[in-house]
């Protein structure tokens, strides 16, 4: 083999950076280099903004209705149901994997300044309030299920709120229902306008949405929950001091308010009577009427259901409830449950007619009223978890609709 001139030598590389000119990664190693680091930086900012955002809706009262109105002005409202759903769904199946298979018993679920001492709260009461119902679903079930048990009010006399926790899907350990039944013949329940929603189609005068619960109500306050949807899911009518903010819609589910104080639950076509009504505020198709489930619950798989997420959607829900004589208001609040689930668990407790109230994590909520260090009444949540500030429907307007519960006189 013939040596190569020394003069032509010193053109050729090396054979290693031959091969490696060839194979094609030495000149662009530093820009490959500079477009990974790029790329993970933004991977990295992605997902911490993420688990902010998680965080934020999770845990400020006001965060996840401004991302979700920011994202529907900006995207659409479909989409952003289909974002709810997707998340929700995301969060199901994580809830699946990490769930311990323990329930969690109503004791565990409430905040310490509301516990009441065991003889207190664990007594029977099929005298003067619901009777003990179990368990819907024994292998879901908590040792606490169905048994109803005394929540200290601050107004009136005697006992007038119960409560108990219902496990409502066979299949979900962490689905939870939390229910407060009202005492109807010492307690009254009144309606109130959110500043903004439900939204009317004529402007209105400040005075027709305070937001907030009168002076008058509040030496007599005792508990206060979430309204319904906003109008732009489903234009669900309402009706408060004597003000239409939405017209009535004849097919869907009206809760209602008689004259006499008297409460009333079922289709607005039923209604008998409805110009004597002091006011009402209208749901979805009601989940029970007479007793019958609605058909859109009849399945498991029941995906048209109210005017926003779908049925099937596992996420927070509230809804009321009221009894066949109609002297006990059943309220609400669930954890994890599709429709269904929720309409079943009222149903158990006792609850002949239910309407479904707002849904997703940062609305549903059952507050209690307990005196502050001379600082007036600050609002405590009767489960933990719920979103709310220590003056809310009090200190300052809700832009959504809300109901508020004051001992009667």
């Amino acid at each position: 083999m013939r040596a190569i001139p020394s003069a032509l030598s010193s053109l050729i590389p090396p054979a290693h950076d031959a091969l490696s000119a060839i194979g094609g990664w030495t000149a662009p190693i530093v820009p490959t280099r500079a477009a990974s680091r790029w790329l993970l930086s933004l991977t990295c900012l992605s997902a911490v903004g993420l688990c902010a955002a998680w965080l934020g809706v999770r845990h400020v009262p006001w965060f996840g209705p401004m991302v979700a109105d920011g994202l529907r002005s900006m995207v659409g409202s479909e989409r952003v149901t289909r974002l709810e759903e997707t998340v929700a769904g995301v969060e199901d199946s994580v809830q699946q994997v990490v769930s311990d298979g323990k329930a969690r018993s109503l004791s565990e679920a409430t905040p310490s300044e509301l516990l009441v001492s065991l003889s207190e709260s664990k007594t029977s009461v099929e005298a003067v309030g619901p009777r003990p119902v179990g368990a819907l679903y024994p292998e879901t079930a908590s040792s606490e299920d169905g048994i109803w048990q005394t929540v200290n009010a601050r107004a009136g006399e005697g006992s007038a709120i119960y409560r108990t926790i219902v496990h409502p899907d066979s299949e979900r350990v962490y689905a939870e229902l939390f229910v407060f039944a009202l005492d109807l013949s010492k307690l009254s329940v009144h309606a109130v306008a959110g500043s903004v929603e439900p939204k009317s189609l004529e402007p209105l005068p400040a005075a027709a949405r305070p937001g907030v619960i009168p002076e008058s109500d509040r030496g007599q306050l005792v508990a206060a929950f979430n309204g319904g949807f906003k109008a732009e899911h489903g234009q669900f009518g309402m009706m408060v001091d004597g003000t239409e903010l939405l017209a009535a819609k004849p097919q869907s589910c009206t809760f209602a308010a008689t004259s006499d104080g008297g409460l009333r639950i079922a289709p607005w076509a039923n209604l008998a009577g409805r110009d004597g009504l002091s006011w009402w505020r209208q749901t979805p198709g009601c989940m029970l009427q007479d007793g019958v489930l609605h058909p859109g619950l009849r399945t498991a798989d029941s995906r048209n259901w109210g005017a926003t997420l779908e049925g099937k959607t596992v996420i927070r829900r509230s809804a009321v409830g009221l009894s066949a004589d109609a002297r006990t208001l059943f309220v609400g609040i669930s954890n994890a449950t599709t429709a269904r689930a929720l309409a079943l668990g009222m149903q158990h407790v006792g609850a002949r007619d239910v309407a479904q109230l707002d849904v997703n994590f940062s609305f549903p909520r059952f507050l209690l009223y307990r005196e502050g260090d001379g600082k007036g009444l600050n609002a405590v949540g009767a489960v933990r978890g719920l979103l709310y500030q220590p003056d809310e429907y009090l200190g300052h307007a809700s832009t959504r609709d809300f109901f508020y519960v004051t001992a009667r006189t």
